[in-house]
């Protein structure tokens, strides 16, 4: 059924006139007496009485014209949806992370957003690696990462957009015996326990900063960052961590943090999206991130 026959259908209805009808659908009296014609003869009913006067609904003409104006109202919805889900204005962006530093910036983040687009939605994906995370971003089963900038290697399929450089530092226990020596020498951790989580990338150039401040450790992989931190609160190591995730750890205050301030001591906190990912609500949320997010 054409829609344009609910159209002028309820507009004769509702000014019970055919000819006013007419006018303000800009079409002619006869055309329009032939649609309601047409409408009559495919749903086999008659919907309305004429006469020189006036025209009257018949008992299905009232129930026809609640339904119509329903059909209306719900097709002028589905196409006004789907040109802001074109647009990107409306849908989803599912974002995953790793939970350490995000929390510092990643919700005001999302509430702005929200704010000037208040019909996209933003699912959380907590991920306990880097490589869960990649993958992920590469299955497409997420839409953007909250991740680090890989200095190990270049993805052609991934685009990003840096959010913060952080500095690394040296974390130990601040009652080790070797704390307030590793402040002014971090050579004095050489042969001591390391700890990093394991299947995260960016352990090569992590002992890389080591060689260079004289360290060669004992390496120690542990599953998760809380596992790790409250390992090395206990004083049974150290470990070299972008400096914001122990400014998140809650019991960051018993843990010396060293940062290091080589050139090459930093990493880059990024947004990474598969460029050949469709979903037209990413622009939007690229498009207006910081790049110098304060942590």
């Amino acid at each position: 059924m054409d829609i344009r026959l609910l159209r002028y259908f309820i507009s004769v209805a509702e000014h019970k006139n055919f000819t006013a009808a007419a006018k303000d659908l800009h079409i002619t009296q006869p055309t329009l007496s032939h649609q309601i014609a047409e409408l009559e003869r495919q749903i086999g009913v008659k919907l309305l009485l004429r006469d020189r006067h006036s025209v009257q609904l018949t008992a299905a003409g009232t129930a026809m014209l609640k339904e119509a104006k329903s059909i209306i109202t719900k097709t002028h919805d589905a196409i006004k949806i789907a040109r802001l889900a074109e647009a990107g204005t409306l849908g989803s962006v599912q974002i995953g992370f790793l939970g350490a530093s995000e929390r510092r910036f990643l919700p005001q983040l999302i509430a702005k957003f929200r704010n000037k687009y208040p019909q996209i939605e933003f699912p959380l994906n907590y991920f306990t690696s880097f490589i869960d995370l990649d993958k992920s971003l590469l299955q497409g089963n997420i839409d953007i990462a909250i991740t680090l900038k890989s200095k190990e290697e270049v993805l052609p399929e991934i685009n990003w957009k840096v959010l913060y450089t952080a500095p690394l530092a040296v974390l130990l226990s601040n009652t080790h015996p070797l704390a307030a020596q590793a402040a002014n020498d971090l050579s004095v951790l050489d042969g001591m326990t390391f700890f990093y989580v394991e299947r995260d990338r960016g352990l090569d150039h992590t002992l890389q900063v080591c060689s260079r401040h004289g360290i060669k450790p004992e390496v120690r992989l542990i599953p998760h960052i809380q596992t790790l931190l409250m390992s090395v609160e206990a004083g049974e190591g150290f470990t070299i961590l972008p400096r914001p995730i122990p400014d998140t750890y809650a019991s960051s205050h018993l843990l010396q943090c060293i940062d290091l301030s080589d050139d090459d001591s930093v990493v880059e906190v990024i947004a990474a999206w598969k460029n050949d990912n469709r979903n037209p609500s990413i622009p939007l949320f690229i498009d207006d991130l910081p790049t110098n997010i304060s942590i």
